[in-house]
Formats: C-alpha cells, structure tokens, sequence
C-alpha cells in the first residue's frame, strides 16, 4: 500500500504524467480516449476480478466501488473518512447485499461487459472531470461517478454510510484545493435530492480527413444534434 500523503504535500498530476489513454478490449471499449489515472485503472482491473470472484457475468456499479475500496487511494479513503465513513463498513455493506452466482461460461470470460448502471457511473465519472476543469478521470472523479448514479447498489451504500453527491465534491475540493475554495461551495443537506435516473450525457466524436479526432459530451440530445448541424455547414 502506498505512503498517506497530507493533502498539502500530496503532488499534482502535471499533463505528461498522465497514464496514457486507454485503449482495448479490457474497457470494453467505452473507455477508450478518455485519460484515466493509474488508480483508476488498477480500480476497473479490481472490478473485473470481484465480478469474476462471485460468477458474475457482468460488472456492475457494486464491483465497481469495490475496485475503487481495493485499491486504497489515499485520496478517496481520506475523503471518506474525513466525511466519518468507514470503507470497511461501506465494503461489508456491499458483500451483504450481493449474491454469488454460479460457475459458467460466461462468467469466466476475460472481458466481461459492463451493465447501464456501470456505464452511468463511468460516464458521470467522466461528466466529473469535465466539471472539475481536470484532463484526466480520477479516483475522486470515480467516486463521484457512484454515488451519482443513485439507484445501483453502490450509490445505496455510499448514501447509506451518511454520504451525498455535495459533502463528497466539497470534501475533495477542500483537500484539493484547500478550505478558502471549498468554502465558496454551498452544501446543502437540508433536502433530501429526488431519487432521479442520472442520464448519461451524449458523447459525440467526430474524425476529419486528417485523421485527428474530435471528442465532445452533451447534456442533452438537443445540445449535440446542434453541434453536428454547426459543424456539416462548414
């Protein structure tokens, strides 16, 4: 297990340390483009191995959150415990509420396929980091992406353990940035957010004769059908 770092000695992702994109059938191929950290990475490789430990044929949001718990990033385990909850007690919330299943076929596949649900929480995940002004998704930008997601078995476990969408992005910044930044955020916990699908946002890639490759996310369908019409009218 890696060293805690403080958050005020904890270094900076600079651009060129960045991992390299992800590419391949170990994403299934929603991933590929995007910068994900070495953290992350070694979180979807966790994953994939819990889905596969309990014969399931898929990996959902709850396998994601147990990669995430794996793989012991300080930051993630400093925001929850920061925020009193325990990542123990949010990983045996998971283990009781999952049932094996049985040995087959297709649980033994090497690349299982990601539910909706995952796929809200990697898209969201993404959303995150856009939002955050980052060039990378992180381990903050992946939990985020859980508990975002609401309805899965991750998200009932996050909020269960006292946590919400606003004290976790408020905690993050404040260890990121500091508390003057993270005061300017209003948290409010007073009312109890609608329990709403999360959507996901439109990915719309596009690839000029040069071969370079242009990648934007929406909110709403209306949003990218717009920049699909701007761009054929050059």
């Amino acid at each position: 297990m890696e060293p805690r770092l403080r958050p005020e000695t904890r270094p900076r992702i600079l651009r060129s340390q960045l991992p390299r994109r992800i590419f391949g059938s170990t994403t299934g191929g929603i991933l590929a483009g995007y910068d994900f950290t070495i953290r992350v990475r070694g979180a979807l490789i966790k994953a994939r191995e819990e889905a596969h430990r309990r014969y399931h044929e898929y990996v959902a949001p709850e396998h994601l959150l147990l990669g995430l718990l794996a793989e012991d990033d300080a930051l993630v385990m400093d925001v929850l415990e920061n925020l009193g909850a325990r990542p123990i007690e949010i990983q045996t919330a998971v283990e009781h509420m999952v049932q094996n299943g049985q040995p087959s076929a297709r649980s033994r596949l090497p690349d299982l396929p990601y539910t909706a649900r995952a796929r809200v929480v990697l898209d969201q995940a993404i959303a995150a980091a856009h939002e955050f002004g980052d060039g990378y998704v992180g381990t903050q930008h992946l939990l985020l992406g859980l508990i975002r997601e609401r309805l899965g078995i991750a998200a009932q476990a996050l909020t269960s353990a006292g946590l919400t969408e606003p004290t976790l992005r408020r905690e993050i910044v404040r260890l990121l940035q500091g508390e003057g930044v993270a005061a300017a955020i209003e948290v409010d916990t007073s009312e109890k957010r609608a329990e709403t699908l999360v959507p996901l946002s439109i990915a719309v890639e596009l690839r000029y004769e040069d071969g370079t490759l242009a990648k934007r996310i929406f909110a709403s369908p209306d949003d990218a059908i717009g920049f699909l019409r701007d761009r054929s009218r050059e």
